[in-house]
């Protein structure tokens, strides 16, 4: 750790950080590329920059606090060490097959309506932008879009000059911005009172459409709220790209978790990873828990339970879904909550799964 003359060494200080293991992910710093830079200052205060996967990271503090233990049992003499934070979003880069620059694709899907999947995907959506990702948020849902509502949106997108993954100049729809959130939706394209009637391969082609032919630019999580229910727009994705992962929503009473495992099995079926279920409208009414006990049945990662608030109808409602990530909001922690464990999830697929050595072929 020191050198021979026991002073720090600043290979002694990645070294002991290195060693620190990762709760999230269970496994060390080092092996998960997370130690930035370690080294001691001009003053000598050792000074650690850990490297994040994403910005949304839940717990940072307790981070903190394990390599400041780490580094002070390594050497009890050095003053407390400095840790800071950068982040870089790592991705499966999904949307390279079809020319995207984006680093992950997730589906928000379920199995039945009604059980508050919009709200919650474009919840995820706007919880990732605040916290300092570049987000898009896609509406799949073409007979029923509600994400121009929900985020209080009636633009129309615009024709604007892109380029091409060669540099070749290219006319794609601008998608509607909030904030720095990037949408796009049927909804800004048709008047709200019109029912939209098309036949599957149209359905389809408006799918591809808004995934390639939408200027998204660079992003690190592009967002779909998928319709509901089984269908085959899954089956249209996964066939398009590799999804990174899909977020199935639900609540807690037994009929709503009927559907919620025919989702996941939906997802699995075309090899979508699930990322994990969410238990909306928690409480009194609906129960609570039906989903985290379903989630440990399945085998897949529970995301969180946000509980049934008529806060949260009022603002998207109103339009206001950025409301929700209010200190004044009662869903306000439960709602940052499931993004930190979707992002987690995200990362999970990407760093965290321990590299398997390869087999020979015979």
């Amino acid at each position: 750790m020191s050198d021979a003359n026991g002073a720090v060494t600043d290979a002694g200080l990645r070294s002991a950080v290195g060693a620190v293991i990762n709760t999230e992910f269970g496994r060390r710093l080092d092996e998960l590329g997370m130690v930035a830079s370690a080294k001691l200052s001009a003053a000598g205060t050792p000074e650690i920059t850990l490297d994040l996967p994403t910005p949304a990271y839940p717990n940072r503090e307790g981070l903190k606090t394990a390599v400041q233990a780490a580094v002070r049992a390594a050497f009890p003499a050095a003053p407390e060490a400095a840790v800071g934070f950068t982040w870089r979003v790592r991705g499966t880069d999904a949307g390279g097959r079809i020319g995207l620059k984006v680093h992950n694709v997730i589906a928000v899907g379920s199995g039945k309506g009604g059980v508050g999947k919009s709200t919650m995907a474009a919840s995820i959506a706007w919880g990732l932008k605040q916290a300092g990702a570049r987000v898009g948020l896609m509406d799949a849902d073409i007979y029923g879009p509600s994400i121009p509502h929900l985020l209080g949106l009636n633009e129309k997108p615009q024709v604007v000059e892109d380029y091409g993954p060669n540099g070749e100049s290219i006319r794609r729809m601008g998608a509607v911005e909030l904030d720095g959130l990037k949408v796009m939706s049927i909804g800004f394209l048709v008047d709200p009172n019109d029912p939209i009637v098309v036949r599957g391969p149209i359905l389809h082609r408006t799918i591809q459409q808004f995934l390639q032919e939408t200027a998204w630019g660079e992003l690190d999580y592009l967002i779909i709220d998928m319709p509901p229910g089984t269908g085959d727009i899954a089956l249209t994705l996964s066939q398009l790209m590799g999804l990174s992962g899909a977020v199935v929503v639900c609540t807690p009473q037994k009929v709503a978790l009927l559907d919620a495992v025919k989702a996941i099995a939906m997802f699995r079926k075309v090899n979508i990873p699930v990322l994990g279920l969410i238990e909306n409208m928690s409480g009194e009414i609906f129960g609570r828990g039906g989903a985290k006990a379903k989630a440990e049945e399945l085998g897949v990662p529970f995301l969180g339970e946000v509980p049934i608030d008529a806060t949260l109808r009022v603002n998207g409602d109103a339009g206001q879904i950025a409301a929700n990530f209010t200190e004044g909001c009662p869903s306000h922690a439960a709602l940052q909550h499931v993004c930190e464990r979707v992002a987690i999830q995200i990362a999970k697929e990407v760093i965290g799964r321990p590299k398997l050595p390869s087999l020979e072929i015979l």
